[in-house]
């Protein structure tokens, strides 16, 4: 082999052996220069492009992707279907009331689609039930939704009150005071776990009930000096 040939050789591998050093943005070590003899400013990381939904680098390993993690990437197709929701919305307002009624008639035809949804319905309240954030959120939205529509939603009980007969009334009314009944119960039941909590709701009660007593004897007084009062003029 030539000698000329081998030195053109032995000087292309000096001038293409990969170089690396730090790169100027993040501080990572990497190949400046490759073997090919193509040169790189910024590491791989710091070239590849921006998480869409948070901004962060996206890392090498996620390829093209433009999410910088499995979470990012979640949410970038939440949002994705929402703008989407959200245009078709616009276009149709009543497209919710239709999907919303079709599904409500599909789940009375079946009776096992009913009851697949009622216990879905009740599995999604208790974990909400069981969720401090989602509570809070909710208890806040309630109160607010309350000031602005307290007028219209009293109207609205009113008129679903009068709607119904003397049995569908008396059916509710029973209902309502059995969930009280619960809710007390379970509320009593906590507050026995705290004997000074449980001492101030025993004190309460007392002093409910001693009111109580005294409001229906001022009552029973007040009507019985009305009658007697009566029968005096009666008398005149």
């Amino acid at each position: 082999m030539p000698s000329a040939y081998i030195g053109r050789v032995a000087k292309m591998g000096i001038k293409n052996k990969p170089i690396t050093r730090p790169c100027p943005q993040c501080g990572r070590n990497y190949q400046y220069r490759r073997a090919s003899g193509r040169t790189f400013e910024l590491c791989e990381y710091c070239r590849n492009l921006d998480c869409v939904v948070c901004g962060q680098k996206v890392p090498p390993e996620r390829g093209r992707k433009n999410t910088c993690c499995a979470e990012c990437e979640k949410l970038k197709i939440h949002n994705i279907q929402n703008a989407h929701y959200a245009k078709r919305i616009a276009e149709d307002p009543e497209l919710n009331k239709r999907n919303h009624a079709k599904s409500r008639e599909n789940r009375k035809a079946d009776p096992e689609r009913m009851r697949e949804h009622l216990e879905a319905q009740r599995e999604r309240h208790y974990r909400r039930a069981q969720d401090p954030k989602y509570q809070a959120t909710r208890k806040v939205y309630q109160a607010q939704r309350w000031q602005d529509k307290k007028d219209e939603i009293q109207a609205q009980r009113r008129e679903f009150w009068d709607s119904l007969n003397d049995v569908e009334k008396a059916e509710r009314l029973e209902r309502n005071q059995a969930i009280q009944r619960k809710h007390k119960a379970k509320k009593r039941e906590q507050l026995k776990l705290d004997p000074q909590k449980w001492a101030e709701y025993q004190e309460y009660q007392r002093t409910k009930r001693r009111e109580h007593r005294q409001r229906k004897a001022l009552n029973e007084l007040m009507t019985g000096t009305k009658e007697l009062l009566n029968v005096t003029n009666k008398d005149k």
